[in-house]
């Protein structure tokens, strides 16, 4: 085989496999073709179940489905459990192609059906019939699940009602004999185990209760010892308070400190003050301030008067001017040397012009310059420096 294989030519074997690629293709089109003609010239459809909860009450709930091209009439919707079937609608319905239909049952219904003379549960099944006599059925899951569940609830409610009566009338079945002469024998074992757990649970819940109130007593005492222990702590405290003089030290060094720190303030402020005070004198230039002296002069000199003073009187005056300046200059200190633009200079050897008397008689009015001075202050902070006319 292996060697017929290796024998084949190319194009053997390209020919083979278009061959087996066509067969393939016309298998595909054929069931293709076949599920078409099964929608446009039969009547297909299909059903979906699913359950609702609406006030309290259950329905199952049928989605018809048309798939085929063509329309689908539905006469009959019923149950059917096992050879028997209870229809629950018959109408009918026409679903158009490609549609739906959904129909809803109330469960009560169908429970009357399915729990009727049943020992056991047998799942039930939902068929649908058109009007040509095409019957589909679905076994619902879900809806078989929740009736199960409901059945098993109703037979176990039925036990429970017919032990009653039993118990009731004295009819007790064999396994009920039984249970009640075991518990007669034992009944003595379960009413000593019965006082023992009442007594064991009677006895933890005194200790219990023991245990909370000493809990509470020890929370109580802890609280008075830790305040007994700090007011003794307090009351050591001011006693050795009362016998040494830390404190009082303590506040003595403190004062002492800050006194040193304001003297030495003090002292920083004088230095600067002085540096100012060096500064601005140091900064005077004479030629300027002679001429700024000299343009306010001119500014400020008055016109003559009509009346001029008599000659004697004008040189007496000129006198007295030239000696109030020169005491007044001696009077200076060093370093109190007044501003530029405050203090007028004054040149010894500039000659003093002395203006010639009118004939008529008048008063001339000296203009004396007036020196302000201005010392540095050298008084400790606090103090207000006095000015030379209180001095």
């Amino acid at each position: 085989m292996l060697e017929w294989l290796q024998s084949l030519t190319p194009e053997d074997i390209i020919v083979f496999s278009g061959i087996l690629v066509l067969f393939v293709t016309s298998i595909i089109t054929l069931v293709r073709l076949s599920r078409i003609a099964n929608r446009v010239g039969e009547q297909e459809f299909y059903i979906q179940e699913t359950l609702l909860e609406m006030d309290g009450e259950q329905y199952i709930n049928l989605t018809i489905i048309n798939k085929a091209f063509s329309t689908n009439h539905i006469n009959v919707v019923g149950v059917e459990l096992r050879n028997i079937s209870h229809p629950l609608e018959e109408k009918l319905v026409m679903i158009a192609p490609r549609s739906k239909y959904q129909v809803r049952f109330n469960l009560a219904e169908i429970k009357k059906f399915v729990f009727a003379n049943r020992k056991k549960y047998r799942k039930f099944r939902i068929y649908v019939e058109n009007e040509i006599g095409l019957r589909k059925s679905i076994k619902p899951k879900i809806n078989n699940r929740f009736m199960k569940h409901q059945y098993k609830l109703l037979k176990r409610q039925e036990r429970i009602e017919a032990k009653r009566i039993r118990f009731e009338s004295g009819q007790y079945n064999f396994m009920e004999r039984t249970g009640l002469i075991v518990g007669l024998v034992f009944r003595p074992f379960i009413k000593l185990r019965r006082h023992m757990v009442l007594s064991t649970n009677k006895t933890l819940r005194e200790s219990e209760i023991r245990r909370q109130q000493k809990k509470e007593h020890d929370a109580i005492k802890y609280k008075l010892d830790q305040d007994e222990f700090e007011l003794n702590e307090i009351r050591i405290r001011e006693e050795s308070i009362k016998e040494n003089r830390t404190r009082e030290l303590e506040l003595e060094r403190l004062k002492k400190e800050k006194e040193l720190e304001i003297e030495r303030i003090k002292e920083a402020t004088l230095k600067r003050e002085f540096e100012e005070n060096k500064a601005k004198i140091e900064a005077i230039v004479p030629e300027e301030v002679a001429q700024q002296e000299l343009e306010l002069e001119r500014q400020n000199k008055k016109p003559e008067e009509k009346k001029r003073p008599r000659k004697a009187k004008v040189a007496e005056e000129k006198v007295e001017d030239e000696a109030e300046v020169s005491e007044q200059a001696s009077v200076l200190p060093v370093e109190s040397a007044p501003l530029a633009s405050e203090v007028p200079v004054v040149e010894e050897n500039e000659p003093v012009k002395v203006k010639k008397p009118r004939s008529r008689k008048s008063k001339t009015d000296v203009v004396e310059p007036v020196i302000e001075t201005k010392e540095a202050s050298v008084e400790p902070l606090g103090t207000i420096p006095l000015q030379e006319e209180d001095k």
